[in-house]
């Protein structure tokens, strides 16, 4: 039962109405009067006056400014965001977002809510899963394609490259499925083909062909084919089981460049002529944060003239040198053990000597023929018949790896249930955020490059030493503060020409 009761105030004559309760005490084992003052008496209209609800307190803010404006610094310059503003005027602060993080982060779009939280982003939005998922609704084919067009417009390439890259289609790999339906399957026939686009000048992407590879169908409506390139140059890669006659190259007219393995006919004998100076340091050199030894040679085939770069990675030696053993001793198992695998009977013939004794199967060591592989082990050839620049040959490749992760993060155990990624247009939709996102990196990428950034930290460090200069906002102060910028930070923004003072 509950009762107001109201109590006057000797010194100020003012009276306060009191709400009782009674409510049980445990400990007394009796109901117990609370009293809890509500308001006071209007004098004139005898009404109670509530009390006033204490004043919310604003607390300080504090959220990452330089590293957007970095991005921003690197989309101004290349003229990126005017493109996006005339290809989507409603949503393109919206690509930017979610660009911006993904070129940051290489990260979930689910997690860009926090993200955006923390950064002051182009459009100062909080990139919700519902906000996400509109864009992905609203993004439609022409509105790509007239990127595209703008976009070839803006850099105007006069040399052009193509990238192929496979990745992820399905969040659950139907490997496992058929594996357990003993069923035979080709793990490429489920994945997206990607033919990326580059301009060869500066290492800028600008537009692409997707294809699905288990129905060979086109996928986008885009208005893009290799025809519409005057100069296209193209990549051949031995690695991935592509076999090539290496002396065509040098009789092809359009500008071709080719890896094929140390044991290529083409090229035997190349990894012995530089074993004894191909780690001299005038042949050092880091790309894209690969440490490489590399020599040129100019060579002529039938008066035809061409490039040879030999290659050698000391740390993919001593990996593949590692794995080779591996697999080595597991085919000495498999025989020994009368477990032969059909799909290596070609490492049997190689690189064991096959015995019967007393009725048991020995397998031994072919060391001549694992001591000529390991002297190969590290190394990789490229011939270019136009190409004598090692960078501008090597990029294609050593590229690839890095690209082909960034897209096969799209399907991922977390968008895969927030996103309606199983949507075809917005899969595609997601797809082309990705690829602003890579626009930007190698954008990013190259000014560091240009500055010799890249000698003294990676693009992950970078992102790192920005991320960790924070503005603050304190309430009832005007102008923002912010944490103190060391000389490392300072150079960075110098490097992409940020004004670091507050606004």
């Amino acid at each position: 039962m509950s009762s107001i009761v109201y109590l006057k105030n000797r010194k100020s004559n003012i009276i306060y109405a009191y709400l009782n309760e009674y409510v049980w005490d445990e400990v007394k084992k009796k109901n117990v009067c609370k009293r809890k003052c509500i308001g006071h008496v209007d004098p004139i209209t005898g009404t109670i006056v509530p009390n006033r609800t204490p004043k919310r307190r604003n607390s300080p803010t504090v959220r990452s400014v330089h590293l957007c404006k970095v991005f921003d610094a690197a989309s101004e310059s290349l003229g990126l965001s005017d493109v996006l503003s005339l290809s989507f005027p409603d949503y393109w602060k919206t690509i930017s977002t979610l660009a911006y993080y993904l070129a940051a982060t290489d990260g979930e779009l689910y997690f860009c809510k926090q993200w955006s939280k923390e950064h002051k982003t182009p459009g100062n939005q909080i990139m919700t899963v519902d906000v996400i998922n509109d864009l992905l609704k609203n993004i439609d084919f022409n509105s790509i394609s007239l990127f595209f067009t703008l976009w070839r417009l803006r850099i105007q390439p006069s040399d052009v490259y193509v990238n192929t890259i496979f990745f992820k289609e399905f969040y659950n790999d139907p490997s496992e499925y058929y594996s357990q339906m003993n069923i035979d399957i080709d793990d490429e026939k489920y994945k997206i083909k990607m033919d990326l686009y580059f301009s060869s000048k500066n290492d800028i992407p600008l537009c692409y062909e997707l294809s699905d590879m288990s129905t060979g169908h086109r996928m986008g409506d885009y208005d893009v084919s290799r025809g519409s390139f005057s100069k296209l140059t193209s990549f051949l890669d031995e690695e991935q089981g592509d076999q090539i006659d290496a002396s065509l190259i040098a009789y092809a007219k359009s500008n071709i460049i080719a890896r094929v393995s140390p044991e290529n006919e083409f090229v035997k004998g190349m990894v012995e002529k530089v074993s004894g100076t191909i780690t001299n340091a005038e042949n050092y050199r880091v790309m894209f944060g690969t440490p490489l030894f590399i020599e040129t040679f100019m060579n002529h085939y039938k008066g035809k003239k061409y490039y040879t770069h030999v290659c050698y990675d000391t740390n993919l030696a001593a990996g593949d040198l590692s794995t080779f053993i591996s697999i080595i001793n597991g085919c000495r198992y498999e025989i020994e053990s009368d477990k032969p695998v059909p799909e290596h009977q070609h490492l049997y013939d190689k690189y064991l000597l096959i015995r019967e004794e007393d009725g048991d199967t020995v397998a031994e060591y072919n060391s001549e023929a694992i001591m000529h592989r390991n002297s190969t082990a590290g190394y990789s050839i490229f011939i270019s018949n136009f190409t004598r620049n090692p960078t501008s040959a090597l990029i294609p490749f050593l590229q690839k790896k890095d690209i082909t992760k960034m897209f096969d993060g799209i399907i991922n155990e977390y968008d895969n249930y927030a996103l309606n990624l199983s949507t075809e247009s917005y899969h595609l939709n997601r797809i082309f955020i990705q690829f602003i996102a890579l626009i930007l990196k190698r954008e990013v990428t190259r000014i560091m490059i240009s500055n010799k950034l890249n000698k003294i930290m990676s693009y992950k460090e970078m992102i790192k030493e920005l991320s960790e200069i924070k503005m603050v906002r304190i309430p009832g102060m005007k102008k923002p503060m912010q944490t103190e910028i060391s000389d490392v930070q300072r150079s960075i923004l110098n490097v992409f020409g940020v004004d670091y003072e507050m606004e």
